[in-house]
């Protein structure tokens, strides 16, 4: 049985990996301001989940290629213009909220990864938990580096309803 309550034996990912990487952070990170789209905006719990799946689970590296994205990152923005001119009201999503990140990964490691937080889910439900991963999305199209497999633990925004599952 899979351990899911206990900690991690230690925490896989760096900062440098999970903060923001627009150039609107990169520039005030150049300037001395050192808390700019800092990792210290992911979620504590959202970390000690994926530290459990990278250990426990599903035993090898797990590179973040987006982590943490502040208000000014291109894909925020974008998607905050594109939903207001739709005249909705726009919810940030997992990103920006702390709770998601995009491991770099393609293959039979992709498959092997969307099964491992899969079952990492599955042993909460038996827990009677709540599934800590409510969005395992995959891009899997496009040039070998640029694929990834999007992981989100976002549940309380309105007007996003989780579970879910998209595609890129």
């Amino acid at each position: 049985m899979i351990d899911i309550s206990t900690p991690a034996s230690r925490n896989y990912f760096t900062d440098e990996e999970l903060q923001c990487r627009c150039t609107f952070c990169a520039r005030s990170r150049e300037q001395g301001e050192r808390e700019a789209g800092s990792a210290s905006n992911m979620k504590a719990d959202f970390l000690a989940h994926l530290n459990r799946v990278r250990e426990r689970v599903y035993c090898r590296p797990m590179p973040v290629s987006s982590g943490y994205r502040c208000q000014h990152h291109p894909e925020e923005s974008f998607n905050r213009r594109r939903v207001e001119q739709a005249g909705k009201t726009w919810t940030p999503g997992d990103h920006p909220c702390g709770v998601g990140v995009d491991i770099r990964i393609h293959g039979s490691a992709a498959h092997v990864l969307m099964r491992s937080l899969h079952v990492y889910n599955w042993f909460h439900l038996q827990k009677n938990q709540p599934q800590p991963f409510t969005a395992i999305c995959p891009h899997q199209r496009g040039l070998t580096q640029d694929r990834f497999i999007h992981i989100g633990g976002n549940n309380l925004a309105p007007g996003r309803p989780r579970p879910w599952l998209w595609t890129y």
